[in-house]
């Protein structure tokens, strides 16, 4: 009989926040989403002043940071509202947006989870970058979103495909934390949309994970690179079910000069408004 005990224990807010860095630093996801909004998503975005963007789970200001020039390279003037419950995340959120916002930037935190947030006005983009997983009702989220944007506004939607972390959770997950209810991938936002019949542009982004350091015992990068994959503490993991993970991440993953790479793929999902009587 599998108890509490069995699990690794949760990641604290603040062993969340580190962990998630140290996964940015070895995933080139960031890069790849970057790249496509200045490619593929600023050509194509109203020139309206000044146009208001909301951001689901802004996390650290990571991505926000590298957006926000990107909007600013089309766009005169910009409202950018940023969402983040955990409060680790918001503090660094705060410190990294108040020297890097630029001018023609008007920005606010708000420490809300997105089903708390009342929305008073239209946005002309809403984007969730990454933040479906920890959001119980995702077809109530993605509804919510889409009645929060103007008649020309835009959904995005980046997450992770069936390739990548998806299947090490997949095999993992609820023997390490003892529940899958944060997993999450691609297909099941498409099964969502179409469900709804909401139309929808999907796109898949190439990147990888640099995973070289779960290899390494005793590697502090490579243990919160393990946590943030499974999202526990795997420190407090039993080392057999642990050598079994790092096993099956050695299988998945592949050799590239002197490291090993997870390929992870991003899936782009592009939302226009719901037409009135749709």
């Amino acid at each position: 009989m599998t108890t509490n005990e069995d699990f690794a224990p949760p990641l604290s807010p603040e062993e969340y926040a580190r962990s998630f860095l140290i996964f940015r630093k070895y995933s080139s996801e960031w890069l790849a989403m970057l790249r496509w909004c200045q490619e593929r998503l600023a050509p194509g975005l109203p020139l309206k002043t000044p146009f208001a963007v909301l951001s689901v789970g802004a996390g650290n200001g990571d991505f926000d940071r590298r957006f926000i020039p990107i909007l600013r390279s089309r766009l005169k003037n910009l409202e950018y509202v940023m969402l983040e419950p955990n409060q680790a995340l918001g503090r660094k959120l705060q410190e990294l947006m108040a020297g890097h916002a630029g001018d023609g930037v008007r920005w606010e935190i708000d420490p809300l989870s997105f089903e708390d947030f009342a929305v008073r006005r239209s946005f002309d983009l809403v984007h969730f970058t990454h933040c479906l997983y920890y959001i119980p009702d995702r077809q109530g989220a993605i509804d919510h979103a889409l009645k929060a944007i103007a008649p020309d506004g835009l959904v995005l939607i980046f997450h992770q495909t069936p390739r990548g972390i998806d299947q090490v959770q997949q095999r993992f997950l609820k023997r390490v934390k003892g529940n899958d209810r944060e997993m999450l991938c691609s297909r099941e936002i498409q099964e969502i949309l179409e469900r709804r019949r909401i139309p929808y542009r999907l796109e898949v982004l190439e990147s990888h994970i640099d995973v070289t350091d779960c290899f390494h015992p005793g590697s502090a990068d490579g243990e919160a690179l393990l946590s943030f994959l499974l999202e526990a503490d795997v420190r407090g993991l039993s080392p057999v079910l642990k050598q079994e993970v790092v096993e099956y991440l050695y299988e998945l993953s592949y050799p590239r000069e002197e490291r090993r790479l997870l390929y992870h793929p991003v899936a782009v999902f592009s939302l226009p408004p719901v037409k009135e009587g749709r």
